[in-house]
């Protein structure tokens, strides 16, 4: 299978609001966006920071206040890295003054309420949005503080896989035309999650390379699923 980037319907969401939003550098805004594991919310952060040159940084169950901002130091690539909370902040302010792009948090769900109240700040004081990526959990704990909740610009849901994005990946991934029947199984069995839809196409890829020229049946996705299933 062949590693490809689709944009799904969660996907062109992701890029539109953030490009948006970095339309409208100078307001000091808050982006959420939220869905369970496995919906592609990391996949889609990582690849358009690399691709527009935002800055990334992935959120730890135990960072600190220090931790956190020495680690977008280091994405933002300010060296030396200070080793004080005061001193970190105001680089990472003085360099987003000076060079301001979006900031993207992965794995948001983890923050502290402490670090939450930093990362208000920042954006507060940078005038540039400061994009949280998380589990539904992150909604939550902004919307427990009115005031970091109030600077939220979009709330932008990853919601369940369409049928129509599994057809796109599978003949872009694998060179599969499924039919739309074959791709709401894979759908309804990952319930909706792109992580496993992809490892049930893989799957469904390999019985078909064992009998190239014969048609995709049902039976061939139905198998490919039960071995998903199985984790065979």
């Amino acid at each position: 299978m062949k590693n490809v980037f689709v944009q799904t319907a969660n996907v062109k969401n992701f890029i539109t609001t953030m490009k948006e939003a970095e339309g409208n550098l100078g307001d000091p805004s808050l982006l959420v966006f939220y869905g369970q594991a496995g919906r592609g919310k990391t996949t889609a952060a990582r690849y358009f920071a690399a691709q527009e040159g935002w800055t990334y940084a992935r959120a730890l169950r135990d960072w600190s206040g220090l931790w956190m901002l020495q680690d977008i130091c280091f994405e933002l690539k300010i060296d030396p890295i200070p080793n004080r909370k005061k001193a970190c902040f105001e680089a990472i302010v003085s360099t987003l003054r000076k060079n301001p792009g979006i900031v993207i948090i992965d794995e948001a769900d983890k923050l502290s309420p402490a670090n939450l109240e930093r990362v208000r700040d920042l954006a507060d004081l940078t005038y540039v949005p400061f994009a949280l990526v998380g589990e539904n959990l992150i909604v939550h704990k902004m919307k427990v503080e009115r005031r970091i909740w109030s600077r939220t610009l979009r709330a932008v849901e990853f919601g369940p896989i369409t049928a129509q994005d599994v057809l796109f990946f599978a003949k872009q991934a694998a060179d599969m035309a499924l039919t739309a029947q074959q791709a709401e199984l894979l759908r309804d069995a990952a319930d909706g999650d792109f992580r496993l839809v992809s490892r049930d196409v893989k799957r469904l890829e390999g019985l078909w390379n064992t009998n190239r020229g014969v048609k995709i049946s049902d039976e061939m996705v139905k198998t490919a699923i039960r071995q998903g299933l199985k984790g065979k």
